[in-house]
């Protein structure tokens, strides 16, 4: 039943015409009302939109426009300044392989908004050949290499842990800003098996490079160490740049400059006091709940760092010319075993010398003679060799002379030096063993000892563990599978790296640095 009332026919209409014309009508007014809820929300919809631009067009017309007016503070202020900030992904020691990213362009209208500060000119290490760090200390000078500039280049830092990007001799390290460099000096990395003086010269360029470009937020900090025989690896000298870590600015990097460039470059004065000036340190004790062994003794490398880890840097850096032995203490009881298989030894030397005429007392004389003698001769042939423009030959020890490697170094200058065997030689004219007299006080202990005993100094020292990245110095027919092994697990333990270097290496990496100089 429709709710429409029926509307009249026309005269004229049909009943059926009227009848169509009644539900047309009734069609219209359906379609009609089932549409207006559709029809309300449009309507709702434009007026809210329309009030809604109203409202913005008022704010944006009403208001004063603002901009932004730098002052004028100097008279160059016209003068737009464009600087390039590097800024380092965040990331740990996983993140090694990330390379930084450029931030967007920064632009002042005062010129010293963002100007860094002015670097040193870093001191020239000559025109290659000896002689380029003349009156660097007394004896004879050497010197090598090639002037350095002090830009700011990869590795700038925005101020805070984690801003900054380190790469140094082929190793890159994220989240620095605190960094102490541990660097061999003694006579062992200048090796001729090793590559001779020059490639310590090119360690030490390195050392400077990435100083100099150091930004002032960082803080650093240099300490040379040395080592002699001694089975206790307790004869280690030390000498810091300063006594603790010091902000990266230009006159530090100028005075850390002068401090550097005479090491290693002088005959008579090698190792850590070849420095323009020493500060010495020495480890702290350490306090009982540290839980140390005092019987335990790291390598030589390790115990210059325990002094690194009191300046509580984030970043360290060692480079050493030996992996190290970690050692324990023997007992008093082994000890005394030691000694009288010590004196067993002597009285069958003894007898032995007696058998074939000699005596032991006299042979062992003869014997240190000629050391003190080959030592002398050395020293005057080294002098020889600067003089005319030659790497010198340095031994850790003079009972060295006599290797292969040694020898073909003294061939390649021109010399020949061999032992005196006279009074210590048998009947064949060959040299005779003496045995020595020194009783050992230590015995082997593990690389894991090692590693539980950094962990308990790191502990005990630095609120949050720096990153140990290890560098390896060694020959090119060396073949340290053992120390690779045992640094690597080191390096990996604390967030670092480890990486072996060669003279080749050095100088493949001395000039990718050189390059990317010349192209800035």
């Amino acid at each position: 039943m429709s709710d429409l009332p029926d509307s009249p026919a026309p005269a004229d209409e049909t009943p059926a015409q009227h009848i169509a014309a009644v539900q047309k009508k009734k069609n219209f007014y359906l379609r009609i009302t089932s549409s207006m809820p559709l029809f309300i929300t449009v309507i709702v919809h434009v007026v809210f939109i329309g009030a809604a631009a109203a409202i913005v067009v008022q704010q944006a017309g009403g208001g004063k426009k603002k901009t932004f007016e730098a002052s004028n503070q100097s008279e160059n202020a016209n003068k737009q300044v464009e600087h390039r900030l590097q800024v380092a992904r965040r990331g740990g020691a996983s993140s090694a392989s990330q390379s930084p990213v450029s931030a967007n362009r920064i632009f002042s209208t005062s010129e010293n908004a963002l100007q860094m500060p002015a670097m040193p000119d870093l001191p020239s290490m000559g025109a290659g050949g000896f002689g380029g760090f003349g009156g660097m200390g007394s004896g004879v000078g050497l010197g090598a290499g090639s002037g350095m500039s002090t830009s700011l280049g990869g590795g700038t830092g925005l101020g805070g842990r984690g801003f900054m990007s380190l790469s140094f001799l082929g190793s890159t390290t994220q989240n620095v800003r605190n960094i102490v460099f541990v660097v061999d000096t003694s006579a062992e990395i200048m090796e001729p098996r090793k590559g001779g003086f020059r490639a310590f010269s090119i360690i030490r360029e390195e050392i400077m490079r990435l100083v100099g470009r150091l930004p002032p937020s960082s803080k650093f900090n240099v300490m040379l160490f040395g080592y002699n025989s001694g089975d206790e690896n307790n004869a280690v000298s030390l000498n810091a740049f300063k006594r603790e870590l010091s902000p990266a600015t230009s006159d530090v990097k100028k005075e850390f400059f002068e401090w550097m460039t005479p090491v290693n470059t002088t005959l008579g004065r090698f190792g850590p006091t070849s420095a323009a000036s020493r500060i010495v340190l020495r480890a702290q004790p350490l306090p009982e709940s540290a839980g140390v062994d005092p019987l335990f003794l790291p390598p030589y490398w390790a115990r210059a760092v325990q002094t690194a880890l009191e300046q509580r840097p984030d970043t360290i850096y060692v480079i050493t010319a030996s992996g190290g032995r970690p050692r324990n203490r023997v007992s008093e009881a082994v000890l005394a075993t030691r000694r009288t298989a010590e004196e067993k030894e002597k009285e069958d030397f003894a007898q032995e010398m007696k058998k074939i005429g000699l005596d032991a007392a006299a042979v062992r004389g003869a014997r240190d003679r000629a050391l003190d003698k080959a030592s002398a001769e050395l020293e005057a042939l080294n002098r020889r060799f600067v003089a005319e423009k030659k790497d010198p030959v340095i031994l850790r020890t003079i009972s060295d002379l006599e290797r292969a490697d040694v020898q073909a170094a003294l061939r390649k200058n021109g010399a020949n030096l061999r032992f005196d065997t006279t009074g210590w030689a048998d009947k064949d004219g060959r040299r005779i063993n003496v045995p020595s007299t020194w009783v050992s006080t230590v015995e082997d202990a593990t690389w894991n000892d090692f590693y539980s005993h950094y962990a308990r100094v790191q502990r005990a020292l630095v609120p949050e563990r720096p990153s140990l990245n290890l560098f390896l110095f060694v020959g090119p027919d060396e073949k340290p599978a053992a120390a690779i092994t045992n640094l690597t697990a080191a390096a990996k333990r604390n967030g670092g790296s480890f990486q072996l270097l060669t003279t080749k290496r050095l100088e493949e990496i001395k000039a990718k640095e050189d390059a990317a100089a010349a192209k800035n």
